[in-house]
């Protein structure tokens, strides 16, 4: 069935993301063992990454099977896309992006400063021009080649299949909005258009060689746009080329040629048999200054997809150990190609406990819908309050508690932890969450104060809120032991933080829910 196409590719995008980060700051074979074990990564294992910088880092414990920023802010774009395909690029903007800066996992640099920016009220989705400093080196939005747009477009060729130019158009329009590098833009292009031809194609019918002689064939066509028929555009075009060393025309169509030129390379290279470690090298994957590159890491995942099209696993987990290079997107990009192709039924049971997938295939499933005429889509308030926002930066959360955070809707406290930060008065606080509509997020944020103190307070509050509901349900003799025991829990705090808050969570919990009354026995 197509819609299985649909859900198998947000599917293994998803899974290629969330294997390939783990794989992502891995130097080499050794740097592996060391830290899961094992010398190849096929499944998924909990784990741990120093976030946050120097002085207000913390230790993000991932639990295995989490995603990165690619599904992130590829839910994001799902979530803009409007009933006829095309996506609001505002509602994406200024809401989507800008407060995915709350709950970001592994973003990268410019990713993230062009979050940042949009908020300015001066900056439309076309406008968000910018610039920012790499040690003594500025970078210029139009500098931006990198693969943060291309790693979130999957939606809108998804919900476009078969329609080309709305995939052109709006690839195009949500991808300068983070992105000026004709790099950037055309990587994120190459990689709808690859989803797009798939679909012409079912895995017995398919062909590596005759799918990237079409597609080498093509490109041209399907990169070229006509920019005065975009709205919006000429805007954008007019503030790129402004003050800068060369025309954004002309630099749009050297990028259109290179990649013209690194797919008859791919050609050559799958003809010859060449090892992908060699091809990725030579497309500059595992290179610092390259290893990012918008069109470089997609032409990495389709080189990997068409060379195991008949052994799609293979391909992803060669993807995700290419250690050096940008192994979550180039493999988001390879599983993304192969669900396309394959559906979800290939999906082994030991990848089935990706983050979120139930919500992965219900977008995919709306997704499908949007593409058949029949789809719909949530509307926003763009002035709306995040609540749940004000109550996390006043630590003033408790597990249960609700959440309220446009544009996820409404969601529920699962868990807190409060770690100290290396800069004095201060600790990181980090609190999950799960919403309603099918995700879950973890927010952090660096507050001021001491741990201990905190989580003193926070234990004498619930201990107060327990006291309170067992008055009704306990006896005398049994209240004065309850109340003993908070107090030896809170005497022995400093050494059992964390033990100590479970302890209240699960008491609270009892004394919410009741008792059973059990039945006297017969006679």
């Amino acid at each position: 069935m197509m819609i299985s196409r649909f859900k198998g590719s947000l599917l293994l995008s998803a899974i290629g993301d969330a294997l390939g980060w783990m794989t992502e700051f891995e130097r080499d074979r050794s740097s592996l063992s060391e830290k899961f074990g094992v010398n190849k990564i096929d499944q998924f294992y909990d784990w741990e990454k120093q976030v946050g910088g120097r002085y207000y880092g913390f230790i993000d414990r991932i639990k295995g099977g989490s995603y990165s920023d690619d599904t992130q802010l590829s839910f994001a774009v799902a979530r803009s896309i409007k009933e006829n395909g095309d996506i609001d690029n505002e509602l994406f903007s200024k809401i989507e992006l800008a407060d995915w800066l709350y709950y970001a996992r592994g973003g990268g640099r410019t990713i993230k400063v062009a979050a940042n920016k949009i908020q300015r009220k001066s900056a439309k989705w076309n406008t968000n021009f910018f610039n920012f400093k790499i040690g003594d080196n500025k970078i210029d939005y139009r500098d931006c080649g990198a693969n943060g747009a291309a790693m979130r477009i999957l939606p809108i060729a998804l919900s476009n299949i078969g329609n080309s130019e709305n995939i052109k158009k709006n690839i195009f329009t949500n991808s300068i909005i983070t992105h000026g590098h004709g790099r950037a833009i055309i990587g994120a292009l190459v990689y709808g258009n690859a989803i797009n031809q798939v679909f012409n194609y079912t895995k017995d019918d398919f062909d590596t060689l005759d799918f990237l002689t079409d597609f080498g064939k093509n490109i041209r066509n399907n990169l070229t746009l006509d920019f005065n028929e975009i709205n919006g555009i000429a805007e954008w075009l007019e503030k790129w080329n402004s003050s800068w060393v060369i025309n954004f025309e002309t630099h749009y169509s050297e990028i259109i040629e290179e990649v013209h030129l690194q797919l008859q390379g791919l050609f050559k290279a799958i003809r010859d048999e060449t090892p992908y470690k060699k091809v990725l090298s030579d497309l500059g994957c595992f290179r610092n200054e390259t290893k990012g590159s918008g069109t470089a890491t997609v032409l990495a995942g389709l080189y990997l997809f068409l060379i195991n099209y008949n052994k799609p696993l293979d391909g992803i987990i060669n993807a995700v150990n290419s250690l050096g290079s940008d192994t979550d997107s180039i493999a988001a990009f390879t599983g993304g190609l192969f669900g396309s192709l394959y559906g979800d039924s290939i999906i082994p049971e030991k990848w089935m406990e990706i983050q979120d997938r139930k919500y992965l295939e219900k977008t995919g499933e709306n997704l499908f819908n949007i593409n058949q005429g029949n789809g719909s889509t949530a509307t926003f308030n763009l002035n709306a309050i995040t609540n749940g926002i004000d109550e996390l930066n006043k630590d003033n959360l408790n597990v249960d508690d609700s959440f309220s955070f446009q544009p996820l809707g409404l969601g529920k406290v699962v868990n807190i932890e409060r770690q100290p930060v290396l800069t004095k008065g201060k600790y990181a606080l980090i609190v999950d969450i799960d919403f309603e509509l099918g995700q879950t997020c973890r927010f952090s944020k660096v507050c001021e104060g001491s741990v201990e103190n905190i989580y003193k307070n926070v234990f004498k509050k619930n201990s107060t809120e327990i006291l309170t509901l067992a008055e009704n349900k306990l006896s005398e003799e049994g209240l004065t032991v309850l109340k003993t025991l908070l107090d030896d829990i809170s005497n022995g705090y400093s050494n059992s933080i964390i033990l100590s808050e479970d302890v209240l969570i699960v008491l609270k919990k009892v004394f919410k829910t009741g008792f059973i009354t059990p039945t006297p026995p017969d006679g």
